[in-house]
Protein backbone atom coordinates (compact mmCIF):
# COMPACT_ATOMS: atom_id res chain seq x y z
CA UNK A 1 0.00 0.00 0.00
CA UNK A 2 1.23 3.49 -0.83
CA UNK A 3 2.42 5.70 1.99
CA UNK A 4 -0.10 8.32 3.01
CA UNK A 5 2.37 11.09 2.26
CA UNK A 6 2.38 9.87 -1.36
CA UNK A 7 -1.42 9.93 -1.51
CA UNK A 8 -1.57 13.46 -0.11
CA UNK A 9 0.32 14.72 -3.16
CA UNK A 10 -2.90 14.20 -5.13
CA UNK A 11 -4.95 16.27 -2.73
CA UNK A 12 -6.46 19.59 -3.71
CA UNK A 13 -4.58 22.61 -2.44
CA UNK A 14 -6.67 25.42 -3.99
CA UNK A 15 -9.17 26.96 -1.63
CA UNK A 16 -12.83 27.55 -2.37
CA UNK A 17 -14.85 30.60 -1.47
CA UNK A 18 -17.21 30.33 1.39
CA UNK A 19 -20.64 31.87 1.78
CA UNK A 20 -20.67 35.54 0.89
CA UNK A 21 -17.25 35.45 -0.74
CA UNK A 22 -16.69 36.12 -4.44
CA UNK A 23 -14.39 34.32 -6.81
CA UNK A 24 -11.68 36.19 -8.70
CA UNK A 25 -13.05 37.97 -11.76
CA UNK A 26 -16.67 37.32 -10.80
CA UNK A 27 -17.79 40.55 -9.19
CA UNK A 28 -21.19 40.14 -10.82
CA UNK A 29 -21.93 37.04 -8.76
CA UNK A 30 -21.89 39.10 -5.59
CA UNK A 31 -24.18 41.71 -7.12
CA UNK A 32 -26.75 39.69 -9.02
CA UNK A 33 -25.59 36.10 -9.55
CA UNK A 34 -26.41 33.07 -7.50
CA UNK A 35 -24.24 32.39 -4.50
CA UNK A 36 -22.93 28.88 -3.94
CA UNK A 37 -23.15 27.30 -0.53
CA UNK A 38 -20.30 27.31 1.96
CA UNK A 39 -17.16 25.29 1.32
CA UNK A 40 -17.71 21.66 2.40
CA UNK A 41 -16.20 20.77 5.74
CA UNK A 42 -13.88 17.79 6.18
CA UNK A 43 -15.76 14.66 7.17
CA UNK A 44 -15.64 13.53 10.75
CA UNK A 45 -13.89 10.25 11.68
CA UNK A 46 -17.24 8.64 12.45
CA UNK A 47 -18.50 9.47 8.95
CA UNK A 48 -15.31 8.04 7.46
CA UNK A 49 -15.74 4.79 9.39
CA UNK A 50 -19.38 4.49 8.37
CA UNK A 51 -18.51 5.06 4.73
CA UNK A 52 -15.69 2.51 4.88
CA UNK A 53 -18.12 -0.03 6.33
CA UNK A 54 -20.58 0.64 3.49
CA UNK A 55 -17.74 0.22 0.97
CA UNK A 56 -16.99 -3.20 2.46
CA UNK A 57 -13.60 -2.48 4.02
CA UNK A 58 -13.13 -4.95 6.88
CA UNK A 59 -12.65 -3.38 10.31
CA UNK A 60 -9.41 -5.29 10.75
CA UNK A 61 -7.95 -3.65 7.64
CA UNK A 62 -9.18 -0.18 8.50
CA UNK A 63 -5.84 1.01 9.85
CA UNK A 64 -5.06 4.68 10.57
CA UNK A 65 -3.29 4.96 7.22
CA UNK A 66 -6.27 3.49 5.39
CA UNK A 67 -8.52 5.90 7.26
CA UNK A 68 -6.34 8.83 6.19
CA UNK A 69 -6.42 7.65 2.56
CA UNK A 70 -10.21 7.19 2.57
CA UNK A 71 -10.62 10.59 4.25
CA UNK A 72 -8.51 12.23 1.55
CA UNK A 73 -10.52 10.61 -1.25
CA UNK A 74 -13.89 11.49 0.25
CA UNK A 75 -12.88 15.08 0.99
CA UNK A 76 -11.59 15.41 -2.56
CA UNK A 77 -14.92 14.14 -3.88
CA UNK A 78 -16.74 16.73 -1.76
CA UNK A 79 -14.46 19.46 -3.10
CA UNK A 80 -15.04 18.40 -6.72
CA UNK A 81 -18.80 18.30 -6.11
CA UNK A 82 -18.65 21.80 -4.63
CA UNK A 83 -16.59 23.09 -7.55
CA UNK A 84 -19.15 21.65 -9.98
CA UNK A 85 -21.92 23.51 -8.14
CA UNK A 86 -19.92 26.74 -8.34
CA UNK A 87 -19.39 26.28 -12.09
CA UNK A 88 -23.06 25.49 -12.74
CA UNK A 89 -24.22 28.55 -10.80
CA UNK A 90 -21.75 30.77 -12.62
CA UNK A 91 -22.76 29.35 -15.99
CA UNK A 92 -26.42 30.06 -15.27
CA UNK A 93 -25.55 33.59 -14.19
CA UNK A 94 -23.56 34.21 -17.39
CA UNK A 95 -26.40 32.85 -19.56
CA UNK A 96 -28.92 35.05 -17.76
CA UNK A 97 -26.71 38.08 -18.36
CA UNK A 98 -26.36 37.17 -22.05
CA UNK A 99 -30.15 37.09 -22.45
CA UNK A 100 -30.90 40.26 -20.50
CA UNK A 101 -31.26 43.60 -22.23
CA UNK A 102 -28.73 46.26 -21.24
CA UNK A 103 -31.31 48.57 -19.66
CA UNK A 104 -34.81 47.20 -20.35
CA UNK A 105 -36.70 44.56 -18.32
CA UNK A 106 -37.26 42.38 -21.41
CA UNK A 107 -35.23 39.92 -23.47
CA UNK A 108 -32.59 41.28 -25.78
CA UNK A 109 -32.78 40.59 -29.51
CA UNK A 110 -30.49 37.55 -29.36
CA UNK A 111 -32.60 35.85 -26.69
CA UNK A 112 -35.85 36.78 -28.44
CA UNK A 113 -34.60 35.25 -31.70
CA UNK A 114 -33.96 32.03 -29.81
CA UNK A 115 -37.48 32.10 -28.35
CA UNK A 116 -38.87 32.66 -31.85
CA UNK A 117 -36.91 29.66 -33.11
CA UNK A 118 -38.31 27.55 -30.27
CA UNK A 119 -41.81 28.73 -31.18
CA UNK A 120 -41.40 27.40 -34.73
CA UNK A 121 -40.38 24.01 -33.33
CA UNK A 122 -43.39 24.02 -30.99
CA UNK A 123 -45.69 24.76 -33.93
CA UNK A 124 -44.16 21.87 -35.85
CA UNK A 125 -44.79 19.47 -32.98
CA UNK A 126 -48.25 20.59 -31.93
CA UNK A 127 -49.67 21.69 -35.26
CA UNK A 128 -51.19 24.71 -33.51
CA UNK A 129 -50.15 28.02 -35.11
CA UNK A 130 -48.42 30.75 -33.17
CA UNK A 131 -48.09 34.45 -33.90
CA UNK A 132 -45.44 37.12 -33.75
CA UNK A 133 -46.64 40.58 -32.78
CA UNK A 134 -44.46 43.66 -33.19
CA UNK A 135 -45.32 47.08 -31.77
CA UNK A 136 -43.14 50.15 -32.17
CA UNK A 137 -43.26 53.83 -31.21
CA UNK A 138 -42.75 55.98 -34.27
CA UNK A 139 -40.52 59.01 -34.49
CA UNK A 140 -37.84 58.02 -31.97
CA UNK A 141 -35.09 59.18 -34.31
CA UNK A 142 -36.57 62.69 -34.16
CA UNK A 143 -36.69 62.47 -30.37
CA UNK A 144 -33.04 61.47 -30.30
CA UNK A 145 -31.95 64.30 -32.61
CA UNK A 146 -33.88 66.99 -30.75
CA UNK A 147 -33.67 65.84 -27.14
CA UNK A 148 -31.00 63.19 -26.91
CA UNK A 149 -30.43 59.49 -26.36
CA UNK A 150 -31.44 59.67 -22.69
CA UNK A 151 -34.96 60.66 -23.73
CA UNK A 152 -35.23 57.68 -26.09
CA UNK A 153 -34.06 55.29 -23.39
CA UNK A 154 -36.58 56.79 -20.98
CA UNK A 155 -39.36 56.20 -23.51
CA UNK A 156 -38.20 52.65 -24.17
CA UNK A 157 -38.12 51.82 -20.46
CA UNK A 158 -41.63 53.16 -19.96
CA UNK A 159 -43.00 51.31 -22.98
CA UNK A 160 -41.36 48.05 -21.89
CA UNK A 161 -43.12 48.32 -18.52
CA UNK A 162 -46.45 49.00 -20.24
CA UNK A 163 -46.04 46.00 -22.55
CA UNK A 164 -45.15 43.71 -19.65
CA UNK A 165 -48.19 44.92 -17.73
CA UNK A 166 -50.50 44.06 -20.63
CA UNK A 167 -49.29 40.48 -21.08
CA UNK A 168 -49.12 37.27 -19.10
CA UNK A 169 -45.87 36.78 -17.22
CA UNK A 170 -45.10 33.70 -19.31
CA UNK A 171 -45.38 35.55 -22.65
CA UNK A 172 -41.95 36.04 -24.27
CA UNK A 173 -41.31 39.69 -25.06
CA UNK A 174 -38.12 41.24 -26.39
CA UNK A 175 -36.66 44.49 -27.65
CA UNK A 176 -36.17 43.99 -31.39
CA UNK A 177 -35.40 47.58 -32.40
CA UNK A 178 -35.42 51.18 -31.21
CA UNK A 179 -38.63 51.47 -29.15
CA UNK A 180 -39.88 48.32 -30.91
CA UNK A 181 -40.99 45.20 -29.09
CA UNK A 182 -41.68 41.66 -30.24
CA UNK A 183 -44.30 39.45 -28.57
CA UNK A 184 -44.73 35.70 -29.08
CA UNK A 185 -48.17 34.12 -28.77
CA UNK A 186 -48.34 30.33 -28.75
CA UNK A 187 -51.38 28.38 -29.94
CA UNK A 188 -53.17 31.55 -30.98
CA UNK A 189 -55.15 32.81 -33.96
CA UNK A 190 -54.98 36.02 -35.95
CA UNK A 191 -57.83 37.60 -33.98
CA UNK A 192 -55.98 37.13 -30.69
CA UNK A 193 -52.74 38.42 -32.21
CA UNK A 194 -54.39 41.59 -33.52
CA UNK A 195 -56.28 42.12 -30.26
CA UNK A 196 -53.01 41.86 -28.34
CA UNK A 197 -51.30 44.24 -30.73
CA UNK A 198 -54.08 46.82 -30.42
CA UNK A 199 -54.05 46.53 -26.64
CA UNK A 200 -50.30 47.13 -26.35
CA UNK A 201 -50.39 49.93 -28.94
CA UNK A 202 -53.25 51.64 -27.09
CA UNK A 203 -51.30 51.49 -23.81
CA UNK A 204 -48.30 53.04 -25.56
CA UNK A 205 -50.33 55.92 -26.97
CA UNK A 206 -52.17 56.55 -23.70
CA UNK A 207 -48.92 56.85 -21.73
CA UNK A 208 -48.05 60.25 -20.30
CA UNK A 209 -44.29 60.52 -20.86
CA UNK A 210 -42.22 63.63 -20.44
CA UNK A 211 -38.50 64.33 -20.42
CA UNK A 212 -37.23 67.24 -18.33
CA UNK A 213 -40.72 68.70 -18.25
CA UNK A 214 -41.35 68.38 -21.99
CA UNK A 215 -44.12 65.93 -23.04
CA UNK A 216 -43.42 63.23 -25.62
CA UNK A 217 -46.47 61.96 -27.49
CA UNK A 218 -46.34 58.34 -28.67
CA UNK A 219 -47.88 57.08 -31.89
CA UNK A 220 -47.65 53.28 -32.11
CA UNK A 221 -47.60 51.02 -35.16
CA UNK A 222 -48.08 47.28 -35.02
CA UNK A 223 -47.88 44.24 -37.24
CA UNK A 224 -48.52 40.51 -36.91
CA UNK A 225 -47.21 37.41 -38.67
CA UNK A 226 -48.14 33.76 -38.35
CA UNK A 227 -45.48 31.34 -37.12
CA UNK A 228 -45.85 28.45 -39.52
CA UNK A 229 -44.30 24.98 -39.07
CA UNK A 230 -41.75 25.41 -41.86
CA UNK A 231 -41.09 29.14 -41.56
CA UNK A 232 -37.67 30.54 -40.72
CA UNK A 233 -37.24 33.17 -38.02
CA UNK A 234 -36.08 35.68 -40.62
CA UNK A 235 -39.14 35.14 -42.78
CA UNK A 236 -41.45 35.57 -39.80
CA UNK A 237 -39.78 38.81 -38.72
CA UNK A 238 -39.92 40.22 -42.26
CA UNK A 239 -43.60 39.27 -42.59
CA UNK A 240 -44.45 41.11 -39.36
CA UNK A 241 -42.40 44.11 -40.48
CA UNK A 242 -44.11 44.18 -43.88
CA UNK A 243 -47.52 44.03 -42.23
CA UNK A 244 -46.54 46.85 -39.87
CA UNK A 245 -45.31 48.98 -42.77
CA UNK A 246 -48.42 48.32 -44.82
CA UNK A 247 -50.68 49.35 -41.94
CA UNK A 248 -48.60 52.46 -41.21
CA UNK A 249 -48.64 53.49 -44.87
CA UNK A 250 -52.37 52.95 -45.00
CA UNK A 251 -52.72 55.28 -42.01
CA UNK A 252 -50.67 57.87 -43.84
CA UNK A 253 -47.44 57.50 -41.91
CA UNK A 254 -43.99 55.98 -42.09
CA UNK A 255 -43.25 53.47 -39.25
CA UNK A 256 -39.63 54.65 -39.11
CA UNK A 257 -40.34 58.37 -39.28
CA UNK A 258 -42.88 60.84 -37.99
CA UNK A 259 -46.47 59.95 -39.01
CA UNK A 260 -48.62 62.74 -40.31
CA UNK A 261 -52.05 61.22 -39.77
CA UNK A 262 -54.11 59.20 -37.31
CA UNK A 263 -52.89 56.43 -35.06
CA UNK A 264 -53.42 52.69 -35.31
CA UNK A 265 -55.95 52.78 -32.49
CA UNK A 266 -58.30 55.03 -34.41
CA UNK A 267 -57.46 58.35 -32.81
CA UNK A 268 -57.84 60.87 -35.61
CA UNK A 269 -55.62 63.87 -35.86
CA UNK A 270 -52.95 62.53 -33.46
CA UNK A 271 -50.07 64.84 -32.69
CA UNK A 272 -46.54 64.37 -33.90
CA UNK A 273 -44.61 61.66 -31.96
CA UNK A 274 -42.69 64.18 -29.88
CA UNK A 275 -43.06 67.72 -28.77
CA UNK A 276 -39.87 68.11 -26.84
CA UNK A 277 -37.77 71.22 -27.16
CA UNK A 278 -40.20 73.08 -29.42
Amino acid sequence: MAEIREVQAYGRTAGYPGAGESRPGQEGDRQGGQQSGPKPQSREPRQIRDTARVLGIPAAEFTPRVQDAVSLILNEMDSVRFELEVCHNHEKHILDLADAHAYLPVLNRRAFERELSRATVAVERSGEPGWLVTVMAAGMELVRRRVGLAAVELVEARLAELALGALKASTPIGAVGIAEFGILLGEADRKLAETTARLVAARFEAAAIDYEGEPITIIAHWGVAEIGPAATTGAIRHAADNHQRARASGAGGDPHGAPDAGSDTGEAGAEQPERARK
